[in-house]
């Protein structure tokens, strides 16, 4: 299969327009994502996004930063975006950091959910990513 590619700068209106489709057609309210950050800088794999996207479904969204990858798994619990990350992790030989938010239980927003996630690199990378403006 073969996600769905967008620029960065995009990121945060496709969380927020994924919310708003959850709060609009969810007859229960009880729908879930999550957000993966993939440190890939340092790997020496080429291809990495094709690896990658091949793993992926096609309604999984990924974005490049600064040759890491963020990705949105629709449908997907802290449990398999965790397992997911440390496949990934584990088959490109990169550091195996715990480096997930899901929606809601991280955040309500989008905002609030980059923060957290940047947190988390942060954390974990000791790096800094830039959250995307509206």
């Amino acid at each position: 299969m073969s996600c769905i590619s967008f620029p960065y700068s995009q990121l945060i209106n496709l969380i927020a327009h994924h919310i708003s489709l959850i709060e609009r057609f969810e007859k229960n309210k009880d729908d879930f994502f999550s957000l993966i950050f993939l440190k890939t800088d340092e790997c020496n794999k080429k291809d990495i996004k094709d690896i990658i996207r091949k793993v992926l479904r096609n309604t999984d969204i990924i974005t490049e930063y600064e040759k890491n990858y963020i990705i949105l798994l629709p449908y997907t619990d802290y449990n398999g975006a965790y397992k997911l990350l440390k496949e990934m992790q584990s088959f490109l030989d990169t550091l195996e950091k715990e480096t997930i938010v899901t929606y809601p239980e991280d955040g309500k927003n989008a905002h609030e959910l980059l923060y957290k996630l940047k947190d988390s690199v942060k954390s974990y990378y000791d790096k800094e990513i830039a959250t995307p403006i509206f």
